[in-house]
C-alpha cells in the first residue's frame, strides 16, 4: 500500500497546528495533547524539523515551537525527503542525493531489472508521483483556507475502493 508514513503524517498534524496560530508558540506536548499524538514520538519529530529549519524552537517558561518557513515555498516532496529520506516508489528509480533531478539507479537486488516489462512505466510513475509531491506545498496542506479539499462524497467512494 502506497501511504504517508506517520513520522510525516503527525509532521504536517503539527505544522497545521502551528500554522493557524501564526506568531504564538506551541510546545510538542501542547499539540501532542490537542490532536491526540503520542508526545515522545511528536518531541522526535519537531527536532527533526527543527533540524531542517522548518520550524523553530524557543526556550524558556514561554518557549515552544513556530513555523520557521513559508509554507507555501516548501513543498511535500521537500518534508517527506526531510523525515524520511528520498521517496521510492520501486526499487529501480531512486531519486540522486542532492540532486534537484530524479535519476534512474537500477538497483542490484531487483532480480528482474532490464528483463522487466513494466519498468518504464513503473519508473514513468515514480517520477510523475515524486513531480505532483513537488507541486503539493505545505500551504495546501496546513494552512487554512488553502487547504486541499476532497469533496465528501469522494470520502466514501476512496475508503470503498
Amino acid at each position: 500500500m502506497l501511504s504517508l508514513s506517520k513520522k510525516t503524517d503527525y509532521a504536517l498534524i503539527a505544522l497545521a497546528y502551528l500554522a493557524e496560530r501564526p506568531g504564538r508558540t506551541a510546545s510538542a506536548r501542547e499539540i501532542a495533547e490537542a490532536r491526540s499524538l503520542p508526545a515522545a514520538l511528536l518531541m522526535n519529530i519537531l527536532k527533526e524539523l527543527q533540524h531542517h529549519d522548518v520550524v523553530r524552537s524557543l526556550r524558556g517558561t514561554k518557549g515552544g515551537y513556530q513555523l520557521a518557513v513559508d509554507p507555501a515555498a516548501v513543498s511535500l516532496h521537500e518534508l517527506i525527503l526531510a523525515l524520511e529520506g528520498p521517496v521510492r516508489l520501486i526499487e529501480c528509480a531512486s531519486e540522486a542525493e542532492g540532486c534537484e533531478h530524479e535519476t534512474l539507479d537500477e538497483a542490484d537486488d531487483c532480480r528482474v531489472s532490464g528483463r522487466c516489462a513494466v519498468q518504464a512505466p513503473l519508473q514513468a510513475l515514480h517520477f510523475r508521483l515524486v513531480r505532483f509531491l513537488h507541486d503539493v506545498k505545505l500551504a495546501d496542506i496546513i494552512l487554512p483556507g488553502r487547504r486541499i479539499d476532497v469533496p465528501v462524497e469522494m470520502v466514501g467512494k476512496v475508503n470503498a475502493e
